[in-house]
């Protein structure tokens, strides 16, 4: 294989999305995918491949995907953290297209095509911040739902982004050979896209799924490697930024037209005293939860893994347990790890998902393949 080719199969593709013209938000109709083509693709003239579907979380966007070539994405890392830190980072869990290619040359993967599609709003974070890894202003995640304020996003994944990547490479073009798999927002919106998309997709994992209920309101961030790399005041000033930012998006998506932050009263120590409780209400009817309890036929058919560090910085580690609690009272078999991972002690979200993604895609292969 020349390095020519490997580049070629390294794709990010332009594309229009019909579901997302006229919305409300005002975000780009036209879309970028990052598609990963196993090794062979370009020489074989009728193979047919299944597909994974990954969704970044909050921060992604088409500048920041979840995995990539290891030298542009490591690259943006080493950029970024001192020596000291980056020694405290396991690169060899990570996955980068070059590991996919490795690991399939040796038949250790059957080969399948990656899709990380764009799930940003385009939308500036609120203070106008700026993303430390690709130097790109800071935007809003869209959750990939559809919402009445930000528009279609889940139709734009579950149909736009599948139509083209099936009319457009050798795909087994349907649900037996699909997967979908993401990170914090893109767990989530995982869970989501295989209940509102039922017959969709084979096997699904989510990590670190970002379930935000109004008990979000009184969480806060800390980002440990914000501290090491920018001081306790900085970083906790950037942390709360971050936090609000993320909470507004929730606001915007979920209860569109009635927003709740503005009608949160709390006291001197933080404690909520009240709320308008139909924009709560609004919140809660996209507790994954409650989505599950409505619909929990849709995953008595779906392999499904769920994981998260039980320190995730972004509170999600009690978010993971009720989901694991709620699984198992609707009796939905799935695979579950609670873990605690000193290598990721940096960010144990960030790292934790990051050292998992192989995990995900070995789990979601044999079932697709």
């Amino acid at each position: 294989m020349t390095e020519e080719k490997d580049i070629s199969r390294y794709r990010l593709e332009k594309f229009q999305a019909a579901s997302l013209e006229r919305n409300p938000a005002g975000s780009p109709v036209e879309r970028f995918l990052h598609i990963y083509l196993p090794p062979g693709y370009d020489a074989e003239s009728d193979r047919k491949y299944p597909v994974i579907y990954f969704l970044h979380g909050y921060a992604g966007n088409y500048h920041r995907v979840t995995v990539g070539p290891k030298d542009s994405y490591w690259g943006k890392i080493a950029g970024v953290f001192p020596p000291e830190l980056l020694a405290q980072i396991d690169v060899g869990r990570m996955a980068f297209y070059e590991v996919f290619d490795e690991l399939i040359e040796r038949g250790d993967l059957p080969p399948f095509i990656f899709v990380q599609p764009d799930g940003s709003l385009h939308l500036p974070h609120l203070n106008n911040t700026f993303d430390f890894f690709t130097g790109q202003t800071s935007t809003k995640g869209s959750f990939y739902i559809n919402s009445a304020s930000t528009g279609k996003f889940g139709d734009y994944i579950a149909h736009d982004v599948i139509n083209y990547i099936d009319s457009h490479f050798r795909t087994i073009a349907d649900s037996r050979h699909r997967a979908i798999a993401g990170a914090s927002m893109g767990g989530y919106g995982t869970l989501c896209l295989c209940l509102d998309y039922p017959g969709t997709f084979s096997a699904a994992a989510a990590l670190s799924p970002g379930n935000f209920t109004v008990d979000s309101v009184c969480w806060q961030l800390h980002i440990p490697f914000m501290e090491k790399l920018l001081g306790k005041e900085i970083a906790d000033k950037s942390d709360s930024g971050a936090w609000a930012d993320i909470l507004d998006t929730v606001d915007l998506v979920y209860s569109p037209g009635r927003r709740l932050l503005p009608t949160i009263r709390k006291d001197d120590n933080g404690r909520v005293l009240g709320y308008d409780r139909e924009a709560a209400q609004r919140w809660e009817e996209h507790d994954i939860n409650i989505l599950l309890a409505r619909n929990p036929g849709v995953f008595k058919n779906i392999p499904l893994q769920v994981n998260c560090s039980r320190d995730d910085e972004f509170s999600l580690a009690g978010e993971a347990a009720k989901l694991h609690l709620t699984l198992q009272q609707l009796r939905i078999n799935h695979e579950f790890d609670f873990y605690s991972d000193p290598a990721a002690a940096l960010s144990p979200h960030i790292l934790g998902i990051a050292y998992r993604v192989l995990p995900a895609i070995r789990f979601c292969l044999p079932y697709i393949s």
